[in-house]
């Protein structure tokens, strides 16, 4: 943590935000899911960014030292350890990266032309250092042969090339799709922004607007929030709690405002698992997203079986049976049909203003009825297709 932005010298380059994260808390959620024990970050002197690093390794059970030279790393790191080295500005998003370093001891490199290319440092006729590396401990015995102060970085890739630590290529591609990239100075990340967000935020569908404009949200604003400090689990939340006050709205005979308030809930939700990726993008905790959208749908499809349940005359018992109906067939459409038609039969915020316009129109049943009724005709039509 000691370069400087190219375009603006007073700012740290380590400190410089990506979609909410510094280059730094990437790095440090690299390490961390590579299950780093220790961190130990190069740095000049303490400050606050440096505290928020040392709370969050912590808090991950990962010992934190701060140095400010070579010899130091000497008695942090012993004969039988593994070392991870990582530059200065590397903004690590490439998932091929991280299995690469995981696999063990090894130097990572790009294809040279393309390499040099993207800023990275050649370091041989064929090869650029593509920014990490994994190296035994004990080769780290050889610092206290180099002057004090030399370059703790650029000393340890020296010292793993002549201790023949074997080279894994990563593909040109990620430096392409601008995956991984070696970032000197704010413009250029900036620039990358965007593209990162397209990345880990579904492009919306206009065949399923609800779920569109949850995503053309997220992929507008997730930077900010990120940024701000917040969770999926605050938008899952309140959609959540939109689709209770919805069933309330629904008990007390407000059927066409329970179901915009629902389909608003749904909305919210959805936006919320969409943000779920980009907040897991890098930081280790992609099982807990996986968990986040599954678990908000069935929550939701219950909160609506319910509303039109309330909006619905008769008994409860009959009264639920043709919603419930309906949200099976719709979950079931979605998991046999296309990509494309499955997501407007997921888009529940799409199906709640439909039901909210026979709602107002006092045709809630018939519409439910002929809505099922469709489904079961398409689910019939995607069996004779897959069988003839």
């Amino acid at each position: 943590m000691t370069g400087r932005a190219g375009d603006d010298l007073g700012a740290p380059l380590a400190e410089l935000a990506f979609a909410g994260r510094s280059l730094a808390e990437r790095q440090l959620d690299l390490a961390l899911a590579l299950g780093c024990e220790r961190i130990v970050c190069l740095a000049e002197g303490l400050d606050k960014s440096l505290v928020a690093l040392q709370l969050k390794a912590e808090a991950a059970e990962a010992k934190f030292n701060l140095v400010a030279g070579p010899r130091a790393l000497l008695g942090l790191v012993s004969a039988n350890d593994e070392l991870v080295v990582l530059a200065d500005g590397l903004l690590p998003t490439a998932h091929e990266a991280e299995e690469a370093l995981a696999g063990g001891n090894c130097v990572l490199v790009l294809p040279v032309e393309a390499g040099i290319a993207a800023g990275f440092e050649r370091i041989d006729l064929n090869y650029a250092w593509a920014g990490a590396l994994s190296m035994p401990g004990r080769l780290v015995e050889r610092l206290a042969q180099l002057p004090p102060d030399c370059d703790p970085v650029s000393a340890l890739l020296r010292i793993a090339l002549q201790g023949r630590i074997p080279e894994r290529e990563l593909p040109e591609r990620l430096l392409t799709d601008r995956q991984w990239s070696l970032i000197a100075t704010e413009a250029q990340l900036a620039e990358l922004e965007p593209e990162w967000l397209r990345r880990h935020v579904a492009r919306p569908n206009p065949f399923a607007p609800g779920r569109g404009l949850a995503r053309f949200a997220i992929r507008n604003m997730g930077a900010r929030l990120l940024a701000t400090g917040w969770k999926p689990i605050y938008l899952v939340g309140a959609g959540l709690g939109l689709g209770v006050a919805a069933i309330v709205g629904a008990v007390f005979g407000y059927s066409v405002l329970a179901l915009l308030v629902y389909g608003l809930g749904w909305m919210i939700a959805e936006a919320g698992i969409a943000f779920a990726s980009l907040a897991a993008a890098g930081a280790g905790n992609a099982r807990m997203q996986d968990r986040t959208g599954p678990m908000a749908g069935v929550l939701l499809d219950f909160c609506l079986v319910v509303v039109l349940a309330a909006s619905l005359p008769g008994n409860w018992l009959d009264r639920g049976f043709t919603p419930l109906v309906l949200l099976g067939l719709a979950r079931l459409c979605g998991r046999s049909i296309g990509t494309k038609w499955s997501e407007f039969s997921e888009d529940r915020a799409a199906l709640a203003v439909l039901l909210a316009i026979a709602a107002s129109a006092a045709l809630l049943l018939p519409v439910i009825q002929l809505l099922a009724l469709g489904l079961i005709f398409t689910l019939l039509a995607m069996v004779r297709i897959k069988t003839g």
